[in-house]
């Protein structure tokens, strides 16, 4: 998961809850602001009712007129005199003030069920010269339920908005903000395995820049390593392959002695040895080459495949004809960036596993050239092949398949894979001509 990603799924529930706390909030504040703005409506139109009470002839009454538009439409109201007489009005409406002797100046509410329909009612003692008159006015608590539902829609659609815009603002800021984060992940993934290079700290955030720093230490560290392996790898191939080939040198001198007849058996035998061990000792040194850590990108220049095909096939063509297998080159013109050494220990151990497996009167073909825009080579061969089970395993190290009869140590596809892995390049392995054998090929990311 990317960091955007990751902060956005953090910030939407904590902004999901923030919502639903707002609308919360934003009902309460709707019922408790519309239902003190009609109170107070309720409220003042109780008291221009007051004003409009009159004594005639001895006896109070009202005078609608004067009270105006203070009555809204559908409202109804009661005028109750001091012996609980109904002055003009409602009569349901002056039954439901069941609390008498309230407190003079003071404005009531209250709810009531009249007409099958709820009300709100607010009434007002007011002080005559004939005792105390109670004025109640009362309208439909529908009016309020619809302002409240208006106030509460539009109050939401509004917060659902400041939401949108939140997260726009929050995702702008996340994404411009990894910008810098964005281009250093860039650049550590064009960094290969083959060329490692410090990061410049002066082009970073100065959040980043002690990541950096310590991230650049790490790459100086792994080149020394690279270094020291590339001297190891020098040092051992000098002393191990000296001493063997002297050993070889003497053993060939050894055997045309007179009296070394006798012990041909045994000296073939050691003599076998010692080449494998050679041999063995050349695969760990190729493998350690092939290593990405030592394997670097000043090693690689254009390296012409058809010259190195033709190369390897007449250096191996006494040992196909020894063992009586037609080692032939189809070999097309194509040229890939690489480590001239690498590739030639790559080709060389895909031309020995092939020579190694096939039988006597076979056939091993080495082919290299073109196929679309990436050049390959490939070796194909008429032998015992491999099951496509087993395919994946003979690249792991120092496996051999069950049932194996040639000598070696299960290392020398592994290197073809690392090779390829270090070049860019992709291996595979399928199935010979007639469906015999194997066929082996090296596809490179490129040609010229």
């Amino acid at each position: 998961m990317t960091i955007r990603r990751r902060l956005l799924s953090l910030l939407l529930p904590a902004l999901a809850l923030l919502m639903l706390l707002g609308g919360v909030v934003d009902y309460r504040v709707a019922i408790l602001t519309t239902r003190n703005a009609y109170d107070q409506a309720l409220a003042n139109t109780a008291a221009a009712f007051a004003a409009n009470i009159r004594i005639e002839d001895g006896q109070l009454r009202f005078m609608p007129a004067g009270a105006g538009g203070a009555l809204e439409s559908g409202a109804i109201y009661a005028i109750v005199g001091p012996d609980r007489e109904l002055i003009s009005g409602t009569p349901q409406l002056a039954d439901s003030d069941t609390a008498a002797g309230r407190v003079t100046g003071r404005t009531n509410y209250w709810n009531a069920q009249l007409q099958g329909r709820r009300w709100r009612a607010a009434s007002v003692v007011t002080p005559t010269a004939a005792g105390p008159v109670h004025i109640i006015v009362a309208e439909s608590l529908e009016r309020r339920a619809h302002t409240q539902q208006v106030m509460l829609i539009g109050k939401l659609l509004v917060d659902f908005a400041e939401l949108d815009l939140t997260l726009l603002l929050i995702w702008i800021a996340v994404y411009y903000g990894l910008r810098p984060l964005d281009r250093l992940t860039a650049e550590v993934e064009r960094q290969s395995s083959r060329r490692l290079q410090s990061f410049d700290e002066a082009q970073v955030p100065g959040e980043l820049r002690a990541l950096i720093v310590a991230f650049n230490r790490v790459l100086e560290l792994l080149h020394d390593a690279a270094q020291a392996q590339q001297r190891f790898v020098a040092d051992a191939a000098h002393q191990m392959r000296t001493p063997v080939a002297g050993l070889l040198a003497q053993l060939e001198l050894l055997q045309h002695e007179p009296g070394a007849a006798a012990l041909s058996i045994q000296l073939g035998s050691l003599q076998r040895g010692i080449q494998q061990l050679a041999r063995s000792a050349n695969q760990l040194l190729a493998l350690a080459r092939a290593e990405p850590v030592a394997a670097l990108h000043e090693n690689l220049q254009p390296v012409a495949l058809k010259p190195l095909v033709e190369e390897l096939v007449e250096r191996y063509i006494d040992r196909a004809d020894r063992a009586a297998i037609d080692l032939g080159a189809e070999a097309l013109a194509a040229t890939v960036n690489g480590d001239a050494g690498l590739l030639e220990d790559q080709l060389e151990n895909l031309i020995d596993n092939a020579l190694k497996y096939t039988p006597r009167g076979g056939h091993v073909t080495v082919r290299s050239g073109v196929e679309g825009a990436a050049a390959y080579l490939e070796v194909e061969d008429d032998g015992t092949g491999i099951p496509e089970s087993e395919r994946m395993r003979v690249r792991e190290r120092f496996y051999r398949m069950p049932g194996s009869t040639g000598i070696g140590c299960g290392l020398g596809l592994a290197i073809v894979e690392e090779i390829a892995r270090v070049h860019g390049a992709v291996f595979t392995i399928g199935v010979g001509l007639h469906g015999r054998g194997a066929r082996m090929r090296i596809r490179f990311g490129g040609a010229s």
